[in-house]
Order: structure tokens, then sequence, then C-alpha cells
């Protein structure tokens, strides 16, 4: 590790300002300077000069779309170095905190949150992943259960990303799964109407074939994990 790369994106990440913009691209949407303002209390001179800085530190990047110049996290690298510093400075999240995010949200372009943890862990315990160091490795098993989703896991294996990397939550304090494998099942589970998007927030819903799917296919009960949650 470079000691001063380092300590570049530190400070890059580690203004409130700045750190309020990248937790609102972890959605991995393209947003508008006046909205990332707004997120991070700051005027539209100040939003600009901070968007800049972190154009320029690689951490963003921006595309225009008609009159509107938008930005978002450059890649899921950025996203996962987001969500592992709010986990690493909060302690777990108060019981009360924030329920629709704790229970399922984007993170970048894979699910987070409790929902997420649940599936790791059944794709653990049936032998579909194997946990490695800082990856999962996904199983013959695991191919087979994936393709019953209608994931064919060979093309994901090409993609010039990681696989199946671990990313830790920052409100569990558990790894969830991110990587190629971890877009292809959010993807997936959007596509199948299991979960729906809540507007302006992070959050997903479950839909009632969602409730039933997920219980069916990774033995999830989704209302009594709300419960727990509480």
């Amino acid at each position: 590790m470079e000691a001063e790369s380092i300590t570049r994106i530190a400070g890059l990440i580690g203004e409130s300002g700045r750190i309020r913009m990248l937790t609102v691209m972890l959605d991995g949407n393209g947003h508008p300077a006046s909205e990332l303002a707004i997120a991070a209390d700051v005027s539209a001179q100040a939003a600009s000069s901070h968007l800049a800085k972190l154009l320029k530190g690689g951490l963003i990047v921006s595309e225009r779309h008609g009159r509107q110049r938008l930005f978002q996290l450059k890649n899921t690298d950025v996203a996962v170095a987001v969500e592992a510093l709010g986990a690493l400075a909060t302690q777990r999240a108060s019981p009360h905190a924030m329920p629709e995010l704790r229970f399922a949200r984007t993170c970048y372009d894979h699910l987070a949150g409790a929902l997420s943890i649940a599936v790791r862990d059944n794709l653990l315990q049936m032998g579909a992943l194997r946990s490695h160091q800082n990856d999962y490795a996904l199983t013959q098993q695991g191919e087979r259960f994936l393709r019953r989703l209608g994931i064919d896991a060979a093309p994901l294996r090409t993609l010039r990303r990681s696989f199946a990397r671990k990313c830790l939550d920052w409100t569990e304090r558990h790894h969830h799964i991110g990587g190629a494998v971890g877009a292809a099942l959010l993807s997936r589970f959007f596509e199948m109407k299991w979960i729906a998007r809540l507007r302006q927030t992070r959050a997903v819903r479950i839909t009632e074939e969602g409730e039933r799917q997920f219980e069916k296919m990774f033995g999830v009960r989704c209302a009594g994990l709300r419960f727990r949650q509480r």
C-alpha cells in the first residue's frame, strides 16, 4: 500500500459534506449538483468545489443529460469503501434507527441490509457459497442454484470486476455479497418483482411475491426478519 495515496483518498472522503454526497451516490444513480448540495447541507458554490475535488480524485464521474450534469460513483470499489467506512465508524444501528434502510437497501448495484445477510447466510448454509478472505467462492451447487433464478454464472466470471466480493454492511456489520454475483442477484430480484424501489431513498420494499419467494428459495421469512429488527 502507498501511504501517500491512502492519505489523499482518506482526505477526500473524510470531509462531512463530501461523505454525505458519496452516501447519496451509493444508490448507483446519477445526481445533479443541486440535489447533492442539499444532501450535504452546503451552498451551491461549496458543492461545486466538493464535486470538483471528488472528480479530480477519481472517486466520481459526471455525465451530461440535456442541460443537467449528473454525478455518480466511479465504480463499485468506491461504494465498497464508503459502506465499509460506515460500518467501522458507527456502532451497530439502534433498534429503532432507519428501519427501512436496515431491513433492505441497495449498496451501489447490489443488495444490503438485514435481508442481504439472511440471503448470504442461506447460500453459505446450503453450500452454494464458500467464504474466503476477501471474497466468496461460488460452488457448482451455487451455479445450479443461480440457474434456477435465471442467472448464468459463466458470463459473470469474464467481467472486469470482482466476481463475488465481500462488502461490509454498515448497519449489520457483516459482509453481504457484492461484485458481479451480488449485482446479478439484485437485478433479478427487481426483474422478478420480488423487491421494488422506494422513491428518494436507497431502501427497497419486499412485494407480496417477494415475501413468498424469499422464503421458498432462501428460507427467509421476511416478517420474522422485520420483527427481529425492532
